[in-house]
């Protein structure tokens, strides 16, 4: 990496001054120093004070780990851990608590999960954002934040207050539950960028009033759920905004990642994370390069550290260097989750992704829900959000599943049946990463 390129990456630079060096000394080599330091830090911290992590890691040796590929010697956490002991992970005593995230786990019962946060805990992830913004915007610059944001440490005011430093405006708008105030919004406040949850923007990309409304828009930014490539491709062309996308999680500190200007992966938050690719076989850790299941480690996180937290999200670490020059690593974009792959019929698999890929790019497609109902035989109930349309588009959704060979293979032997309706009103906003629901027999 140039002199020259590393000063002009915010992320690179915010990495260089947590090392400690020039940003144009940064390599992997000193980002691979960084993370043994940190993470022998984290284990400390969670031998000492974690109820949880010193029962877990009574029997191993308490100089782990000497070398970044000790790591794997140390057990993973689960989301089943955080359901069912939750407060044996903090560190600290209840009244440092700042923050406390309320979440429905999606393997344990439905039974919720908690995360806590110190003030300082935030205070990374306002870091976070607000080097991370300045990939996207220029200081001046206006941001509309069509995200949650009725309670004060919420994603949407955390965020606001991190672009703030930036020198970014926060224009705070909250979850839309409404088109025509969101596009008012925009109209009104002329934004040069907006982040939301993608079949949010892309409802708003396809409103009859979308294109007066949002002509101040430079930058599209979508978080908070998977982005296929058909939606990204369409909300791009619909919008002829630059469309980027974050990732993260609640667990991660509301930040993981986010993609630069060649949107090709996201460069990973490794300022406040440790990551690895696993196999959702044998747990082992994977070459560069391959599909597994992402694991992190929290770095510097006083509440609750997560040592080896098991995402759930399949991907891999991208090998060939960034168009951009950055030095941190990348991540290939999440399309599917371990858990989100379905069988039917004749065991053929389907994913919520190829729903996404079939669908979105028909044209007044706002949003869409997905059942499978087990039976004699199988039941794919498909609803469609699209105001204004007809039989006509029922037939073109239609024509467009029968494409997937998993859903034409087993409908022509009997063994699936295919439902598509239209919904009568929007489909309720969802706060949760979308899934296809499993439902018992019909």
């Amino acid at each position: 990496m140039s002199n020259t390129a590393a000063c002009q990456l915010p992320l690179d630079r915010w990495m260089a001054e947590r090392i400690g060096i020039p940003v144009e000394s940064i390599t992997r080599q000193r980002i691979r120093q960084y993370h043994l330091r940190g993470l022998k830090d984290t284990l400390r911290h969670a031998r000492s004070h974690s109820g949880f992590y010193s029962q877990k890691f009574a029997t191993l040796p308490a100089d782990l780990p000497h070398t970044l590929e000790d790591v794997c010697r140390l057990p993973f956490t689960s989301e089943y851990d955080l359901v069912r002991r939750g407060h044996d992970f903090l560190c600290i005593s209840q009244s440092r608590i700042a923050r406390v995230v309320t979440m429905q786990s999606s393997g344990t019962g439905g039974e919720p999960k908690r995360v806590f946060f110190t003030a300082g805990d935030q205070g990374l992830s306002l870091d976070f954002f607000a080097h991370g913004v300045l990939s996207l915007l220029s200081p001046g610059d206006r941001m509309l934040i069509a995200l949650p944001a009725e309670r004060e440490g919420g994603v949407g005011r955390l965020l606001a207050r991190g672009i703030g430093r930036a020198g970014v405006e926060a224009l705070l708008h909250g979850l839309p539950t409404n088109m025509d105030a969101l596009l008012q919004s925009c109209r009104s406040l002329q934004p040069a960028c907006i982040i939301g949850f993608p079949v949010h923007m892309l409802a708003m990309a396809r409103h009859p009033l979308a294109s007066a409304a949002l002509r101040s828009l430079r930058v599209i930014v979508l978080c908070s759920d998977a982005v296929s490539p058909a939606l990204r491709s369409t909300l791009q062309a619909l919008t002829g905004a630059e469309v980027f996308e974050h990732y993260g999680s609640t667990e991660m500190g509301l930040g993981g990642g986010i993609d630069c200007g060649a949107h090709d992966g996201y460069h990973l938050r490794e300022a406040d994370l440790y990551f690895e690719i696993v196999s959702t076989q044998t747990g082992q850790v994977l070459p560069d390069g391959e599909v597994g299941e992402l694991v992190f480690t929290t770095l510097h996180r006083e509440a609750m550290p997560l040592i080896r937290y098991r995402t759930g999200d399949l991907s891999r670490f991208l090998t060939d260097p960034c168009p951009c020059g950055s030095q941190l690593r990348r991540l290939e974009r999440i399309h599917n989750r371990v858990h989100s792959f379905i069988t039917v019929g004749n065991g053929a698999t389907l994913t919520l992704t190829m729903f996404d890929n079939a669908l979105f790019p028909l044209q007044g497609l706002q949003d869409f829900r997905v059942q499978l109902h087990r039976g004699t035989p199988e039941r794919l109930d498909v609803i469609l959000d699209a105001p204004g349309s007809d039989a006509a588009f029922v037939n073109q959704a239609e024509r467009a599943l029968l494409a997937l060979p998993a859903i034409a293979s087993n409908r022509a032997t009997g063994a699936l049946e295919l439902h598509l309706s239209m919904a009568h009103d929007p489909l309720p906003v969802s706060q949760v990463k979308r899934r296809i629901e499993v439902c018992c027999e019909h």
